[in-house]
Formats: structure tokens, sequence, C-alpha cells
């Protein structure tokens, strides 16, 4: 393989592979991610999106490839999961502190000085998320919007440069979707973080994002903007596209 020297300044990962026993998911996936921007991960369900995520994270290894990471992303890094993975038995705003705590909850048994800083600050995420009359709630009391909204939080309130969403409208009505959405790019205006969101939303995904990459087998098979995904010539990645996403009016068709 070819290697190409990282773009400076960018988190760039060279030929990534990663296997689950015999079977191969990501067969060499290259891809740079530019500081501050928002880029869509689209492609068929299984083909290595979350997983991928989920490797960026440290969430789970990989066998073979590199990841550069000139700016220290990677210990700045706020990942919402496809599923939520709210803790049923902890209230909201014990479930947005958690990454501020490393689980030592609840916020109401910490020390006074820790306790008062965790929970101004588990607070203003779920403020800025619009739940801040909701702290008390267990997930059990939240819609499934409110409970993406919680994920959100949680995601944001270490303030990360590497903000990583997993499906974030999945399951989600049309409208809980859009909120959702809007939301996630709101605070992205506010705070630019460098965002990658795997999503198989494309109605709502492609108008928003800076970059858009297409993972299908394993490897990156499109890099580029809007514009050049309406312009580029393969049929698996047209037909995918076209059933979820008119790009020739922009319009957005029924999936």
């Amino acid at each position: 393989m070819i290697k190409t020297p990282p773009v400076p300044g960018t988190l760039t990962i060279q030929g990534l592979i990663k296997h689950f026993g015999t079977s191969a998911v990501l067969k060499g996936f290259s891809a740079n991610f530019a500081p501050g921007t928002i880029t869509g991960i689209i492609g068929p369900g299984g083909g290595g999106k979350s997983t991928l995520l989920k490797i960026i994270a440290g969430v789970l290894d990989y066998e073979k490839g590199e990841i550069h990471d000139p700016q220290d992303l990677l210990h700045h890094v706020g990942l919402m999961f496809q599923e939520g993975a709210l803790f049923d038995s902890w209230s909201t705003i014990d479930n947005v502190a958690f990454p501020l705590t490393g689980g030592r909850l609840p916020v109401a048994n910490l020390g006074s000085e820790e306790r008062d800083i965790v929970f101004e600050k588990a607070y203003e995420a779920l403020r800025a998320v619009g739940l801040k009359d909701h702290i008390l709630k267990m997930p059990a009391q939240l819609s499934g919007g409110m409970r993406k909204r919680v994920s959100l939080a949680r995601a944001l309130v270490s303030e990360p440069r590497l903000l990583l969403l997993d499906d974030p409208t999945a399951g989600l009505d049309p409208v809980a979707s859009s909120v959702i959405m809007e939301l996630i790019v709101s605070l992205h205006n506010k705070y630019k973080p460098t965002t990658i969101i795997v999503s198989h939303d494309l109605r709502r995904l492609l108008p928003v994002v800076d970059k858009i990459i297409a993972l299908f087998d394993g490897k990156a098979r499109f890099i580029g903007d809007l514009q050049q995904l309406h312009d580029f010539d393969s049929p698996n990645i047209r037909k995918f596209v076209s059933c979820r996403y008119d790009i020739q009016s922009e319009e957005t068709v029924s999936s």
C-alpha cells in the first residue's frame, strides 16, 4: 500500500484493518478528518461504520493500519452510541455526569467542591440540549428523542475536541430526527469540535456535512462533498443514496 503523509493538523487514518473472527469488517479504510469540520459516513448496515467510530474512540482495537493524530484529538473524545447506552438506574443528570466522574455516582454523593463543579457542567450540557427541566428524571420517563438528547449531552459534557455520533437519529420519528440533527449542527457551530457522524438518515445528514465518506465493503469508496457525490459514477453508491435522498433536486425521497 502506498501511504500518503498526514495532512498537517488533520486526523488521518491509513489502511485500517479489523476482523471479527474470520470476517473482515474494515479492509484497509483510509480517510482524513479536518479540524472543526463535520464528516458524514454513509453505507449499508453491517459495513463497518459503527466499528470505525469505536476504533477511533479507543473502544475497539484494530489489527493493522495507522492513525495519525497531530492535535491529540483522541484524548479528548465524546462518543454518542447508536443505542444511547444510558444507565437505567441513574437520573438524567447522573448519566450526563458519567464522563466527568469515571462512574463515581450519583453526583449527590461526591465531595461538596467536586459535586458543585460536576453538577454545573452536567446541568449546562443538559441546558444546551433543552433538558434543563428534566435533570432528575430517569431514562424510562423520557421519550426516545429526549433520551437521544441526554446521550448527546453526555458526549458533549467534557467539551471534546473530537465528537463521534453513531446514528443519532435512529429510531426517531421525522420531527424528532430533524430536531436532533438541527441541535447537532447548532452545537457544532458553537463549540467547533471535529465531528464525525455515522447515519442512515441521509435526508438530514447530507445537507449539513462538509464531507461525505461512503464506506462500502470495508473501504472508503467515495470521499467528497455533496456536489461530487452527485457526479460520482458508481452504481452501488448511487443506488444506495437514491433510495434515501434525491441528489438531483436536493429534495428527499421516501426511504
